[in-house]
């Protein structure tokens, strides 16, 4: 326990970037980069509403560390991110989403299939000796048609940092975003019925 402090305060001041007596530097500000990265090849789909929720916690543009399991999370004193995570995480996902089919904000109608995804993690993970960390990101999402739930499905992501700081938990972060958006698209390729439409 004593040791698990020790790091939490040694990680908390390495961090922090305090710099009393100066006048502090802007914030470096992220995002999560062009999506350019490959994407499953999966059949075209009908047209579905994307509905996004967060907790509040991820509705501000923190970028969010914590050491292990702790219940204290820290958020970085000079790093931003440049919309909040809800916001960056819902793009992303509308981004890739939309390889299959349109992703429309709203429902046209009762008959367009409702994909409600909530947002509970989206931070950086440092180990108790601080010698490594992932991004992790965890996502709770279920499709309904109408007044029918058609499934749900949950996605759990850790993905190494390269770096054992903001921007390498920021690249974490960025690939468990592609990823869980993969995974989302397959599952709902597997959900739904494929479009009837054919061309482009």
């Amino acid at each position: 326990m004593t040791k698990m402090r020790s790091a939490v305060l040694i990680l908390t001041l390495a961090l922090a970037g305090c710099g009393i007596g100066r006048v502090p530097a802007p914030p470096t500000v992220f995002d999560l980069g062009l999506d350019a990265s490959p994407v499953p090849a999966l059949p075209a789909r009908e047209p579905i509403a994307l509905v996004f929720q967060a907790v509040p916690a991820l509705s501000d543009t923190s970028v969010i560390w914590r050491v292990g399991d702790s219940t204290a999370p820290k958020a970085y004193a000079t790093y931003r991110w440049a919309s909040s995570p809800m916001e960056l995480v819902r793009q992303r996902l509308a981004d890739r989403l939309s390889r299959q089919g349109p992703v429309l904000n709203e429902r046209v109608s009762l008959q367009t299939p409702q994909l409600q995804v909530f947002l509970s993690q989206f931070e950086q993970v440092f180990a108790a000796d601080g010698q490594s960390s992932e991004g992790r990101i965890l996502l709770q999402a279920v499709l309904v048609d109408g007044r029918n739930v058609l499934g749900q499905k949950r996605i759990a992501l850790r993905v190494p940092a390269p770096t054992q700081d903001a921007a390498g938990g920021v690249a974490a972060l960025r690939q468990a975003s592609n990823d869980a958006a993969d995974e989302l698209a397959q599952w709902l390729a597997a959900t739904l019925k494929p479009s009837s439409r054919t061309g482009g």
